[in-house]
């Protein structure tokens, strides 16, 4: 079980935008890194916001909450998770709260990722229902939605279907994955927009047979709904929940505009500890005011260091062995620090907390 960090009751989350280690271009990662208890999504009215989600759709007068749980799910060959995990409708029927939380992208292709574990039957139907999926739109008012996931109730009532549509409009038929699952297993789900064409495509993976690099083949495709989704350019992933979606465990969300940006290898880029390349270091961690970067006893490094959301707030060009690095210019919270070796150009990171 992972706790989240806390700094200063400051949240912090961490987006791929603009920071790159391994031409990564993740838009969006949310492992759920809040101190519990916390809920996501506010529990008020449309707009209400806590923990960077914010409501777009509540049944009127509606005041409970999409709950944080402590732990993580994990998935095999996966990057390793950060924090905690989302729980969708622990009241079950009662609850009725549909969140996103926003991203920005050009692309006309985008990938969500998930890890999913369904708990059990209480609230699946074999009736086709979505409760993750695309927004066009992001904050209060969200009505544009696309490729959207589901989960059903298959033949026995024991196991269910993760589903998929494109969108509405029409008459738009889901596709499932082909296969019975079972309930309290995780699942790693990938879901792929094209919205380049007026039909638009949803793909969606479960369980893919590879992870980072290219898109494997074997997904499910559709193509049944006829709605237009014009651009990601307010974009948004969304959880949904009513009457008939599944009682879930959700961790590990990621959006990007390729399938290795939402399928990282562990041992790859950011977000885990990580065996190091150059066996460099930062320490004390966390520090107050300064840090001693070390790096072996032979080359030369260029040192990198960036906040959360991509920025770099400082950079050495040159240093070797051990380094005083000042932080006290730095505003409390989590960043990461890069050694660049100038000879061979490999980079290796570590995490740094500064309070």
């Amino acid at each position: 079980m992972k706790k989240r960090l806390l700094l200063n009751r400051m949240i912090m989350v961490i987006l791929f935008t603009g920071l790159s280690l391994t031409g990564w271009s993740q838009l969006l990662y949310e492992g759920f890194e809040y101190a519990t208890p916390a809920f996501i999504g506010g529990n008020g009215d449309p707009g209400s916001t806590s923990n960077n989600w914010t409501t777009h759709n509540v049944t009127a007068g509606q005041t409970t909450t999409i709950d944080i749980q402590d732990g993580s799910l994990s998935y095999t060959g996966l990057k390793s998770s950060l924090g905690n995990k989302v729980y969708l409708f622990s009241n079950a029927n009662a609850v009725s709260r549909d969140v996103n939380r926003g991203f920005t992208s050009t692309a006309m292709v985008m990938y969500f990722s998930a890890l999913i574990n369904i708990v059990d039957n209480t609230q699946l139907t074999n009736l086709d229902n979505y409760f993750m999926h695309f927004g066009a739109a992001q904050g209060a008012t969200n009505t544009t939605f696309g490729g959207r996931l589901g989960a059903k109730i298959a033949a026995t009532t024991s196991n269910f279907r993760f589903i998929v549509v494109n969108n509405s409009g029409g008459t738009p038929v889901y596709s499932d994955n082909g296969a019975d699952l079972n309930f309290g297993t995780t699942y790693l789900v990938v879901v792929k927009y094209d919205i380049s064409a007026p039909l638009t495509v949803a793909t969606m993976w479960v369980n893919p047979t590879s992870l980072g690099g290219a898109e494997p083949t074997g997904g499910v495709t559709n193509t049944t709904g006829t709605n237009a989704f014009a651009n990601f350019s307010t974009g948004s992933i969304c959880l949904r929940n009513n009457a008939t979606t599944p009682k879930a465990n959700i961790d590990e969300i990621r959006v990007g505009a390729t399938w290795a940006d939402v399928t990282p290898i562990a041992g790859v880029g950011f977000g885990e500890n990580e065996t190091a390349k150059n066996n460099s270091s930062v320490y004390p961690n966390p520090c107050n005011g300064f840090f001693y970067a070390q790096t072996p006893d032979k080359g030369k490094f260029k040192l990198t260091i960036s906040n959360a959301l991509g920025s770099t707030v400082k950079t050495l060009d040159s240093i070797d062995k051990t380094t005083k690095v000042e932080t006290s210019n730095l505003t409390p919270g989590l960043y990461f620090v890069t050694f660049q070796n100038l000879a061979s150009g490999s980079k290796e990171v570590q995490k740094l907390i500064v309070r």
